[in-house]
């Protein structure tokens, strides 16, 4: 049996970096298999696929359906582990969908972050309050200034996936995480990073920045790249305080509880989150066992990240400008608890 057009431009976007099991991710419940056989709908079927990866509609009705993207984008890879570089495209597409999607159900006017983090940070400790800047009081000041922030979560099964990206809708940064982590610690210098790149200045309009990466073999200050420096100090000095942050122990036997201890007594002290405390201890004494021993032990019962991410996302956009579909993928990617 011949192909149909349905099956070429399926076939077209999987050789693209498409998987087929994604393409049918983003279709909405009532595309049924078989409404896919019933050529009268491919025009339909292909029209949302196009929309939801950002591409032209015609280039796939030709007889060799080919790909062309509906607005022009350079993507700027950083944190890239060397040999280690997966196919994004499938994940950008849809992040950059989400993106659009959520800064056009924004209500709050997009204020710039101050380019010094330690008057960001002392912002942030004024207003939002807390014991320490962390998780959620710097979400709440990313949405205070127009900035959202998304945890995309269910993308597709074994899907590559960056661990942050920042891109600009309309003059608006809008921040990606998707680091599969719970752990609040990791979500929370992603954060950090992120704001960094849009507070230096270095994401372009027509730029779509992704950090690939920000895991134990690239996290603060690992990168020989200028960005990504000059982004890892601005989220170090944001998060403790200070610039280059280091925690040691003091002793050789320092035990996960210890840390735990340790880490929270100095948090309150000085207004740092207790997890980065651990991150950092980890990173600057090569102990990853011991400080993800520490990082579990802290969260002990709390809500995953993106959980915590998620929820004040669903509770600033006003989804009811948006269409039903559109908001139907969006709690099915970004859900809430």
């Amino acid at each position: 049996m011949p192909a149909t057009q349905i099956d070429r431009i399926f076939g077209a976007l999987e050789s693209a970096g498409y998987p087929r099991d994604f393409q049918q991710s983003l279709l909405p419940e009532w595309v049924t298999s078989e409404m896919l056989q019933d050529q009268g709908a491919t025009l339909e079927v292909a029209s949302i696929l196009a929309k939801r990866l950002g591409l032209r509609v015609a280039p796939l009705f030709s007889d060799n359906p080919g790909l062309e993207t509906l607005r022009r984008r350079d993507t700027k890879y950083k944190r890239s582990i060397p040999n280690k570089s997966k196919n994004l495209s499938a994940a950008t597409s849809l992040a950059m969908f989400v993106a659009e999607s959520v800064a056009y159900s924004t209500p709050f006017s997009y204020t710039p972050f101050p380019t010094d983090p330690l008057e960001l940070r002392a912002e942030i400790l004024g207003t939002e309050g807390g014991n320490w800047l962390g998780l959620r009081n710097l979400l709440q000041a990313c949405w205070r200034h127009g900035v959202p922030v998304i945890y995309l979560d269910h993308v597709g099964d074994g899907l590559p996936k960056m661990d942050g990206m920042v891109t600009l809708i309309d003059g608006r940064p809008i921040i990606i995480l998707s680091k599969k982590s719970t752990s609040w610690a990791w979500q929370l210098f992603i954060i950090a990073h992120e704001i960094g790149h849009c507070a230096l200045g270095h994401i372009e309009p027509d730029e779509i920045l992704i950090d690939e990466a920000l895991g134990e073999q690239s996290y603060a200050l690992d990168d020989p790249d200028a960005e990504e420096q000059a982004a890892d100090r601005f989220a170090i000095t944001l998060l403790n305080g200070r610039e280059n942050a280091t925690y040691g122990s003091g002793t050789a036997n320092m035990s996960a509880r210890g840390l735990v201890e340790a880490s929270v007594n100095y948090g309150k002290a000085n207004h740092v989150d207790p997890g980065h405390v651990v991150l950092n201890f980890a990173k600057h004494n090569n102990a990853w066992p011991l400080g993800m021993a520490a990082i579990k032990m802290l969260q002990a019962g709390a809500a995953p990240a993106g959980a915590v991410v998620n929820n004040l996302l669903w509770r600033c956009i006003r989804a009811d400008v948006l269409p039903d579909d559109t908001t139907a993928l969006l709690r099915r990617v970004a859900p809430a608890e």
